[in-house]
């Protein structure tokens, strides 16, 4: 092997150098996402302020991206596996992408100030470009990863 192929092999193993996880990660994700899904169901019942009855338009895609991390995690319970881990990241970056937009174009807020639903606005639009650059991210690790 010459060097600039040594030079790659290195840059991909920095680069894409899956991280150790301890159960306990998994398990903590496990219950806070029991405690979201909690909240998320009862926020229209708290008559908060700011959550506007539209809100429900948005529970049924938040219900199924809680649902989906909660699977997920449970599943990095039991195989760790890196592609594994690749392939169900990339879906859950789908579901989140999906719940971002969908907040976005119903937008479920009603905030006093118009800064604070223009900068909520703004956090929805980089989060669904994050999650954009974090899929391909994810699919290069896949690729490069895996190959033969």
């Amino acid at each position: 092997m010459d060097t600039n192929q040594e030079e790659k092999k290195s840059f991909k193993e920095r680069f894409f150098k899956e991280k150790e996880f301890k159960t306990s990660e998994f398990v903590g994700a496990i219950i806070v996402n029991i405690i979201f899904l909690y909240i998320v169901n009862n926020l229209l019942n708290w008559n908060l302020s700011f959550i506007a009855p539209s809100f429900s338009e948005v529970l049924s895609i938040l219900n199924i991206s809680i649902i989906a991390n909660i699977m997920a995690n449970i599943g990095f319970l039991v195989y760790q596996r890196g592609w594994f881990r690749s392939i169900v990241q990339i879906i859950l970056n789908l579901i989140g992408f999906i719940v971002a937009y969908t907040l976005y174009t119903v937008f479920p807020f009603t905030f006093q100030s118009i800064w604070v639903t223009y900068a909520l606005l703004l956090i929805l639009i980089i989060g669904m470009v994050g999650l954009v650059i974090s899929s391909i991210y994810e699919i290069l690790r896949l690729i490069l990863t895996h190959e033969n």
